[in-house]
């Protein structure tokens, strides 16, 4: 599968160890930094879809909103977990949820603001009405400048795995991503409000994010559903 992630807004709250392992499936292990898990609210435009074999079907391009942790599985490969995934696109989410296995819901997803002058917004409503917003601003002249590239920051940026599981399966599975590093800066503004965390189970922040990211965006591969390696007598992403 082939698509290109475009204006990557992302927000970054530190988290106890305890609480967000609690929340993970028994075969995967929270992630940290300095000791704290981490979670993320990302925002962005997802276009170019295509599915190999099937690239004569044409897909919408579409806004996504999802929120995110980080994790390692038990032969230490790291990844990312994701908790919920909204998208404005019903064959998207519907797609995502069978061949991946991966928690979207359907959204009304309105994004405002340019990033040609360094400020964007996503609101996001679910059909059952739980909703969330992302302000984010930046210095449109970073952009280029490889201002984000201490070790926090490619702690939550690199990520090139990520892990899902069924309702029916005994294990998680994963997919791998493949794509140019993040030119990415941080913000100077960000926000978030909404019920993305307590839909999850999860507190909702009391505070601002620790900080954020804002990325133009990149192409993107990912490799096909494990099942799919299973059933083709693959390895399974080695």
């Amino acid at each position: 599968m082939s698509q290109n992630w475009e204006d990557l807004v992302m927000l970054h709250y530190r988290q106890d160890v305890v609480s967000i392992q609690d929340t993970l499936p028994d075969d995967l292990e929270v992630d940290t930094f300095d000791g704290c898990a981490w979670l993320s609210v990302v925002g962005f435009r997802l276009s170019n879809l295509r599915i190999r074999p099937l690239t004569f079907l044409r897909w919408s391009d579409f806004w996504e909103v999802n929120l995110r942790t980080y994790i390692k599985d038990k032969t230490g490969r790291k990844g990312v977990w994701f908790y919920s995934l909204d998208s404005n696109d019903p064959f998207g989410v519907f797609g995502a949820r069978l061949l991946y296995g991966l928690r979207y819901f359907n959204a009304r997803i309105d994004r405002s603001g340019d990033p040609q002058i360094g400020e964007v917004s996503f609101s996001s409503t679910r059909k059952d009405g739980a909703g969330s917003r992302i302000e984010a601003a930046w210095n449109v002249d970073d952009i280029g400048t490889d201002l984000a590239k201490e070790q926090l920051d490619q702690f939550l940026l690199e990520r090139y795995r990520f892990w899902a599981r069924r309702s029916w399966d005994k294990k998680s599975t994963s997919a791998k991503v493949k794509h140019q590093p993040y030119d990415a800066v941080r913000l100077r503004k960000s926000y978030y409000q909404g019920e993305l965390f307590s839909t999850q189970g999860l507190n909702e922040p009391e505070k601002e994010p620790e900080f954020g990211h804002y990325c133009p965006g990149f192409p993107v591969e990912a490799t096909a559903p494990a099942w799919a390696f299973s059933i083709s007598g693959q390895a399974n992403q080695r």
